[in-house]
């Protein structure tokens, strides 16, 4: 899984990393400031560190309170845009403070352990995005391999080496962090596939695709829950291919499903999206619930169904009325109380009365 700058960067101003990492800069830059307020034996800082650390201290707060006032927008405009050079200048201020330290007190070790505090926190905030991370850390590497290489009396390998390594092991901290977030991702992303299969298996018939017999309840509690407060009425469409058995024997059950997968599509191309929704109800029967103003446009749907099917010229040998495919549809009404096995009961009777009529044909 590849991470690019806006992604990384979205994360990490989405998360409470970020503001960890500015609480920390308010925190060391606080503890610099007062180590020597109650200690007569440590000097106070020079005014000019003192300076650069409540330059700190003002960035970071600043930052915080923008992170909190828009936390839900951060990623979204200006701030968005600002935070690589945000991130450049608190390594360069920090880079700054770490070389004055070293040219005041005389003490690289110090400058030394305020890096890796300052490296470090900065590492596991930034490892998502190489890009920030990069500006927030080579001011303070290239200020480390100065202090090593000129600033010395004498120059030594082994303190070098030791920078090198120090370096080598923060950057490679971020490596480590980012290969455990991204398999973090990828099982959240296999976890959420997992959770759509299950979801689609438990609401949508397998081979055709339409809701399946189980969503039924949850979807006619939604339409009648509609109808307390309008004025349109439910209908139910209960529809059965006519003498399928026979398509089978024919056909053979691969092609049949072939049937049963085109007869589906054809009863979606026939609904109107924001108010019908069609079901395999078991075998080759099919039901469709709309909600209408009238019977009409009951019918008006059921009609497509039929014409739609009719266009699909699947070839029926095997039935007694038609050398094509054709459908039998009942349409039942509910009404106040009405249950579900009630509705289908009913729409089963027209089913059954256009069957005695003929089949091919709708009845109300």
């Amino acid at each position: 899984m590849d991470i690019n700058h806006s992604t990384g960067e979205n994360v990490i101003t989405s998360t409470k990393g970020y503001m960890w990492f500015l609480s920390l800069n308010i925190i060391i830059c606080a503890w610099l400031l007062l180590r020597g307020t109650h200690r007569p034996d440590i000097e106070s800082l020079p005014q000019l560190l003192q300076i650069l650390c409540g330059c700190i201290i003002a960035l970071s707060a600043i930052n915080l309170i923008i992170t909190l006032k828009i936390k839900k927008n951060i990623n979204d405009g200006f701030y968005h845009a600002v935070l690589p050079f945000v991130v450049l200048a608190f390594g360069l201020l920090w880079s700054v403070i770490f070389l004055n330290f070293t040219l005041y007190y005389q003490n690289p070790l110090i400058t030394l352990m305020l890096t890796v505090s300052v490296l470090l926190p900065a590492t596991i905030t930034f490892f998502i995005s190489g890009r920030l991370l990069l500006l927030f850390s080579t001011p303070l590497a290239l200020c480390l391999l100065y202090v090593e290489t000129y600033l010395q009396d004498q120059f030594s390998v082994v303190q070098f080496a030791g920078v090198l390594i120090m370096l080598l092991v923060i950057y490679s901290a971020r490596y480590i962090l980012l290969e455990w977030y991204q398999r973090v991702q990828r099982s959240e992303y296999e976890k959420n596939i997992l959770i759509k299969k299950l979801v689609q298996q438990a609401h949508y018939d397998a081979l055709t695709g339409l809701f399946n017999r189980l969503s039924m309840a949850s979807f006619f509690e939604e339409c009648v829950s509609a109808l307390s407060d309008s004025n349109k009425k439910l209908f139910m469409i209960v529809l059965d291919i006519d003498y399928f058995k026979q398509y089978n024997d024919r056909y053979g059950h691969v092609t049949g499903d072939k049937c049963l997968i085109k007869v589906s599509q054809c009863i979606e191309q026939s609904l109107r999206k924001e108010s019908d929704s069609a079901f395999r109800f078991g075998g080759e029967e099919f039901v469709v619930m709309t909600v209408c103003n009238e019977i009409s446009q009951a019918k008006a749907i059921s009609q497509r169904i039929q014409q739609n099917i009719a266009h699909a010229h699947i070839p029926h040998k095997g039935s007694a009325i038609s050398s094509v495919l054709t459908v039998s549809q009942g349409i039942a009404q509910w009404r106040e109380g009405m249950t579900l096995e009630e509705l289908v009961e009913q729409a089963d009777k027209q089913l059954y009365q256009a069957k005695e009529n003929g089949r091919d044909r709708v009845c109300y």
